[in-house]
């Protein structure tokens, strides 16, 4: 992973556009013509999931952007303001608010002439795997933000001054990988607990409690596929709740974590097939083993062996007696 800089000073409005499409995404941009004569600075660090620009364009635009499908947007005006609708929504952005644009939808803005812009850009693969670790689950409608940002004390606001310092202080070569992960990973739980959104009552809701239904859709699962049993996290997500709240939760029932006590269930289910049994018949303890999810023949039997005190074998041929 790389961390690039780069930055670029023009005059020409088409040489602007030209430039500056690659680093957020297609728009067409026009210049209007009263005021202050148009004039780019541009400035930007990015890197791996995460980067931070500055524009000031001198002159007053409008720019009409494409969707922004594949990242989302923090627009921080430093000096100056601009109008934006996005979604059906309209906010001013200045010193006191900011922007977040998050989905798809068309988005317009007015810059007023004048306005120095820092815009904060993060990967929305990074965001939704940021909120799946607060979920525990994936999310499974579109992440989208509220439009207006408040900056007063807004921890938003101080994430992408941290990126900013902290890349001011990297020099040329700028911060380091694992430097730049956590900066990403600062920026992305930032946003996601310091702005309102489609999941933030979810992450405001407490953890769910034990529940009998948790556990059923657990054993169902289990007796549906006995032969394929179902990992932790295929259960969480069944289940609609953490790993962490399913183990809470079998522990609570059973004394140990799903896993195990679907495996001990398994174990159960193998001895009374094979204490059941013809010894004579065509069935085999292999047979049986794989028909309950048991595909490794030698822990299978030293599982089976502690849990019984005897061998599967053992079981099988005295099952006549049984």
């Amino acid at each position: 992973m790389e961390v690039l800089r780069g930055g670029f000073r023009t005059a020409d409005p088409d040489d602007a556009h030209e430039r500056t499409e690659p680093l957020m995404t297609g728009h067409r941009m026009v210049v209007r013509r009263e005021g202050a004569s148009f004039g780019a600075d541009v400035r930007w660090v990015a890197g791996d999931g995460l980067g931070l620009l500055r524009f000031s364009y001198g002159a007053a635009v409008d720019i009409r952007s494409h969707p922004l499908d594949a990242f989302a947007t923090v627009h921080l005006p430093v000096r100056g303001g601009f109008h934006a609708e996005h979604r059906g929504m309209r906010v001013r952005a200045d010193a006191s608010h900011g922007a977040v644009f998050s989905s798809s939808g068309p988005l317009t803005m007015r810059w007023d002439a004048g306005l120095d812009l820092l815009v904060l850009k993060i990967d929305r693969a990074d965001l939704e795997r940021e909120l799946a670790t607060l979920l525990g689950r994936p999310p499974d409608v579109p992440l989208t933000f509220d439009l207006a940002m408040r900056r007063a004390r807004g921890t938003v606001s101080g994430a992408a001054e941290l990126v900013r310092s902290t890349c001011a202080a990297a020099g040329p070569q700028g911060p380091p990988p694992r430097v730049w992960a956590a900066l990403k990973h600062a920026a992305a739980t930032a946003l996601l607990l310091g702005h309102p959104h489609s999941y933030t009552d979810a992450l405001r809701a407490p953890t769910p409690p034990a529940s009998s239904t948790v556990v059923r859709r657990v054993l169902d699962r289990a007796a549906a596929d006995p032969a394929h049993p179902p990992t932790a996290p295929e259960l969480a997500r069944l289940t609609g709740v953490s790993e962490r709240t399913l183990r809470a939760v079998f522990h609570a029932e059973f004394g140990v974590g799903p896993v195990t006590y679907l495996r001990r269930r398994r174990l159960d289910a193998v001895h009374r097939e094979l204490a059941d049994l013809d010894p004579t018949g065509d069935t085999t303890v292999a047979d049986v083993a794989l028909r309950h999810g048991f595909a490794h023949a030698g822990r299978f039997a030293a599982e089976y062996r502690t849990r019984f005190g005897e061998a599967p074998s053992t079981t099988l041929r005295c099952a006549p007696r049984r």
